[in-house]
């Protein structure tokens, strides 16, 4: 936490110094300084200096990654041939690996959207909201895109706690989770909206983990209390989804609402102890006070899982919160149930255009299929926050935000919501 807060000082100290002192280099006012360059790559919006667009060596594009909670920073390398001979065909595949021994691979042929010369945008956590998290990536892609994915993760270090909304610190383990999944993905926009369809196999298997902090999962829980511990079954899934992207700037929004809906639905292939449908939606909302300096923002999400009557959902596929994307108060993957629902809201002030600061509020719960949801006992947290932004996105972001079970800091690349 020092290390990363020190980080953020440095870098916003070296913007402010900059800003004010003029030049960079004045021995050589034709070769700009490394703090210019530096600021320029952050702080802009064109192609040359987009860290989307980043280094490519021909066809492959060297990255730094994280791949999910818990992961730690990573090592990537994207193979990346986009609209091959004036085609709209294109082949991208991806490796990496992360300083906690997270391994990830992916391969997408097809028409697979993408924007000009930009590598594919593809989700690779297991909390992110299935298909909503990586719609919402592919959003501003215009046009229609029919592909084929296959992907293979093995993640070694997955917390747990327990199931439902009382689950404790003190049941802290950890596993290791690997599956693959095999899809045919449909996705096109009209206008301000995007929608896609998804069909495929996944399978999935547990390890004991390699977190020495924590005991192993399979040591303190049961069927009983994580179903899907003793057999991990093969999905069939299909799953629909639509997102409304109506924000002035999807990176750095100062205005205007976003929100999407998905439906997924998965059966056991060799049974029928595990079978469920999933609702989630997503919405947001950003007003200005009286400029773009000063904004409001809100976002309400929920997820609801539908159980077929005998059946479960297996323990590491239910919803999460807890982390960088929902109720940052709490530890990754830290309350886990069939249902949820969260609400935050920020209070976004630049002190300058490049520099960002925020209040944060956040509340919300988990809960089993069993039990009504409703907006009684949630939990909270709340916090500060600094981002380091351009015109069109937020670059860097450290949030500081405190819960009942004390302060987490969240440093990650681009936008909370």
């Amino acid at each position: 936490m020092k290390r990363t807060f020190l980080l953020v000082a440095t870098l916003t100290g070296a913007f402010l110094a900059t800003h004010s002192a003029g030049e960079d280099n004045p021995q050589d006012p034709k070769r700009p300084g490394l703090i210019h360059r530096g600021r320029t790559v952050l702080f802009t919006d064109n192609d040359k200096s987009d860290l989307g667009q980043g280094i490519h060596l021909g066809p492959f594009a060297p990255r730094i990654t994280t791949l999910s909670s818990g992961s730690g920073p990573g090592a990537a390398l994207h193979f990346w041939l986009p609209d091959i001979g004036g085609t709209p065909v294109s082949i991208h595949a991806s490796a990496a690996y992360s300083i906690y021994k997270y391994r990830y691979y992916d391969t997408q042929i097809g028409l697979v959207p993408h924007l000009g010369e930009h590598l594919p945008r593809v989700e690779t956590s297991t909390n992110a909201l299935f298909p909503l998290f990586e719609l919402e990536k592919t959003s501003a892609v215009p046009g229609f895109n029919l592909y084929a994915s296959a992907r293979y993760r093995d993640y070694t270090r997955e917390d747990f706690y327990g199931l439902g909304p009382n689950s404790t610190e003190a049941n802290h383990t950890d596993y290791r989770h690997q599956d693959a999944s095999y899809e045919g993905v449909v996705r096109f926009r009209i206008s301000r909206l995007a929608v896609m369809g998804r069909a495929g196999l996944m399978n999935t298997s547990l390890r004991p983990g390699l977190d020495s902090a924590w005991p192993n999962l399979e040591l303190s829980q049961t069927e009983t209390t994580a179903p899907g511990l003793v057999t991990q079954p093969d999905f069939v899934h299909g799953s629909a989804a639509a997102w409304l992207e109506l924000r002035d700037e999807p990176g750095n929004a100062h205005r205007g609402f976003a929100g999407g809906v998905a439906y997924a639905r998965f059966d056991d292939r060799g049974g029928r102890a595990f079978q469920f449908g999933r609702f989630t939606a997503d919405v947001r909302e950003y007003f200005r006070l009286g400029s773009d300096r000063n904004v409001v923002a809100f976002r309400q999400t929920v997820s609801l899982d539908q159980v077929d009557a005998g059946t479960r959902v297996p323990f590491y596929m239910r919803s999460t919160l807890g982390g960088s994307g929902l109720l940052r108060g709490y530890g990754s993957f830290r309350f886990r149930d069939d249902r949820f629902i969260v609400f935050a809201g920020e209070y976004r002030f630049e002190a300058r255009p490049e520099v960002e600061l925020a209040l944060i509020y956040e509340a919300g719960k988990v809960s089993p299929s069993t039990s009504p949801l409703n907006v009684r006992d949630l939990r909270h947290s709340y916090g500060l926050g600094i981002r380091l932004k351009s015109p069109r996105k937020v670059r860097v972001r450290a949030d500081f935000v405190r819960s009942v079970e004390g302060m987490r800091l969240d440093f990650k690349l681009g936008n909370s919501f």
